[in-house]
């Protein structure tokens, strides 16, 4: 079938309108997904409070949290990480920190108990440089985060600087996330390598699905 000259020029015409619509709406969504703002900040904080809820269980019980741990989650997002480990750790003290004025908002609704009680603390911060003194941490999460970092190695050593002597960092995120926003480590043992190469002594990866996790000891 002949496309006449007219019909295919609006055709391509409308083709490059698509495309040029298309590329500036998929940098703002995942500009928000790091950085979340405004209504739609609102709108993907709240998704996530739910959506990532089985990520951050599964990453929880890789590790052991005994009680009266000092917890910090990065990258808090909704805040259900934070709240899930409050209600299965006694005597647990949390810290989170996002980069997302509205990220804050939603993880202290979604835990304003213990926010009242005094055993977490939210936070606005970049993790590259986190207001909090050495050996401070127990144990630190990394839930769906780190591929959104400005400056990787520089929150990883802020991590390392603040966990305690044989501590341990959890980095979890699902797989096609990394693949898509950290391709230069998609392979999981050039990440495990470079997490030695930053001083962790023991890097553990744990997969299941399109989830992967690094288990780093200090």
């Amino acid at each position: 079938m002949l496309i006449n000259k007219k019909r295919f020029q609006f055709l391509l015409a409308a083709m490059v309108l698509f495309i040029m619509a298309y590329n500036p709406i998929t940098k703002y969504l995942v500009d928000q997904a790091k950085h979340p703002t405004r209504f739609i900040g609102q709108l993907i904080t709240n998704i996530w409070s739910s959506y990532f809820e089985t990520l951050s269980i599964w990453s929880n019980n890789l590790v052991y949290l005994p009680e009266g741990s000092t917890i910090l989650d990065v990258g808090f997002g909704g805040g259900s990480n934070i709240k899930y480990i409050n209600k299965t750790i006694a005597n647990v003290t949390l810290y989170g920190i996002d980069i997302s004025q509205e990220s804050l908002k939603t993880a202290a609704r979604n835990n304003q108990n213990g926010i009242t009680k005094g055993n977490i603390s939210l936070s606005v911060q970049d993790v590259a440089a986190m207001a909090f003194d050495d050996a401070m941490f127990d144990t630190i999460f990394v839930i769906q985060s780190h591929m959104y970092w400005n400056q990787l190695d520089d929150g990883l050593r802020q991590c390392y600087r603040t966990l305690t002597d044989h501590g341990t960092l959890v980095i979890a995120s699902e797989i096609d996330k990394i693949n898509y926003h950290l391709s230069e480590y998609s392979n999981h043992d050039l990440f495990k390598n470079h997490l030695q190469k930053l001083g962790f002594t023991k890097v553990t990866v744990r997969i299941k699905g399109n989830y992967v996790a690094f288990i780093c000891n200090k």
